[in-house]
Order: C-alpha cells, then structure tokens, then sequence
C-alpha cells in the first residue's frame, strides 16, 4: 500500500508510520513523542487546525504542518 501524510488519514483510522521526513532536528521531536518507524497511530481529530493522534495511551497534538512530514499507511 502507498505511503502518504499523516493528514490524509481520516478521524477514527488507524495508520502505521513508515517514516519521517524533514530536517533532523524535526524527525528527532516527533520520533521523541513516540511516533517512531512502525508505530500505530489512530487519528482522533483531523478536521480544521491541529491533529490529535493517539499512540499507545498518549495523546499528541501535531501542528498540520507537522503531521505532513509524517509518512504512513493506512491499517
């Protein structure tokens, strides 16, 4: 299946991280908020302004611009 931005994703599905683009200073914050190479993630909001992701027991606020550098696909 295609990888494509986190923000693709639409509310209550769940999505696998196949990677992270971007500068390393970024791919180290968002893999620091535990959204690493194959991680599950399930989209709670992603209407208009920032995502709120779940991964795990966590809850992550991602800025759009954020979550667009995060590649998944769909589970």
């Amino acid at each position: 299946m295609m990888s494509m931005p986190l923000n693709f994703i639409g509310i209550g599905k769940f999505a696998e991280i196949n990677s992270v683009q971007g500068c390393e200073s970024m791919c180290k914050k968002i893999m620091e908020m535990g959204m690493s190479k194959g991680a599950i993630v399930k989209i709670m909001k992603n209407d208009n302004g920032p995502l709120i992701v779940k991964v795990g027991e966590t809850r992550l606020v991602l800025g759009r611009a954020m979550a667009q550098k995060v590649m998944v696909r769909e589970v």
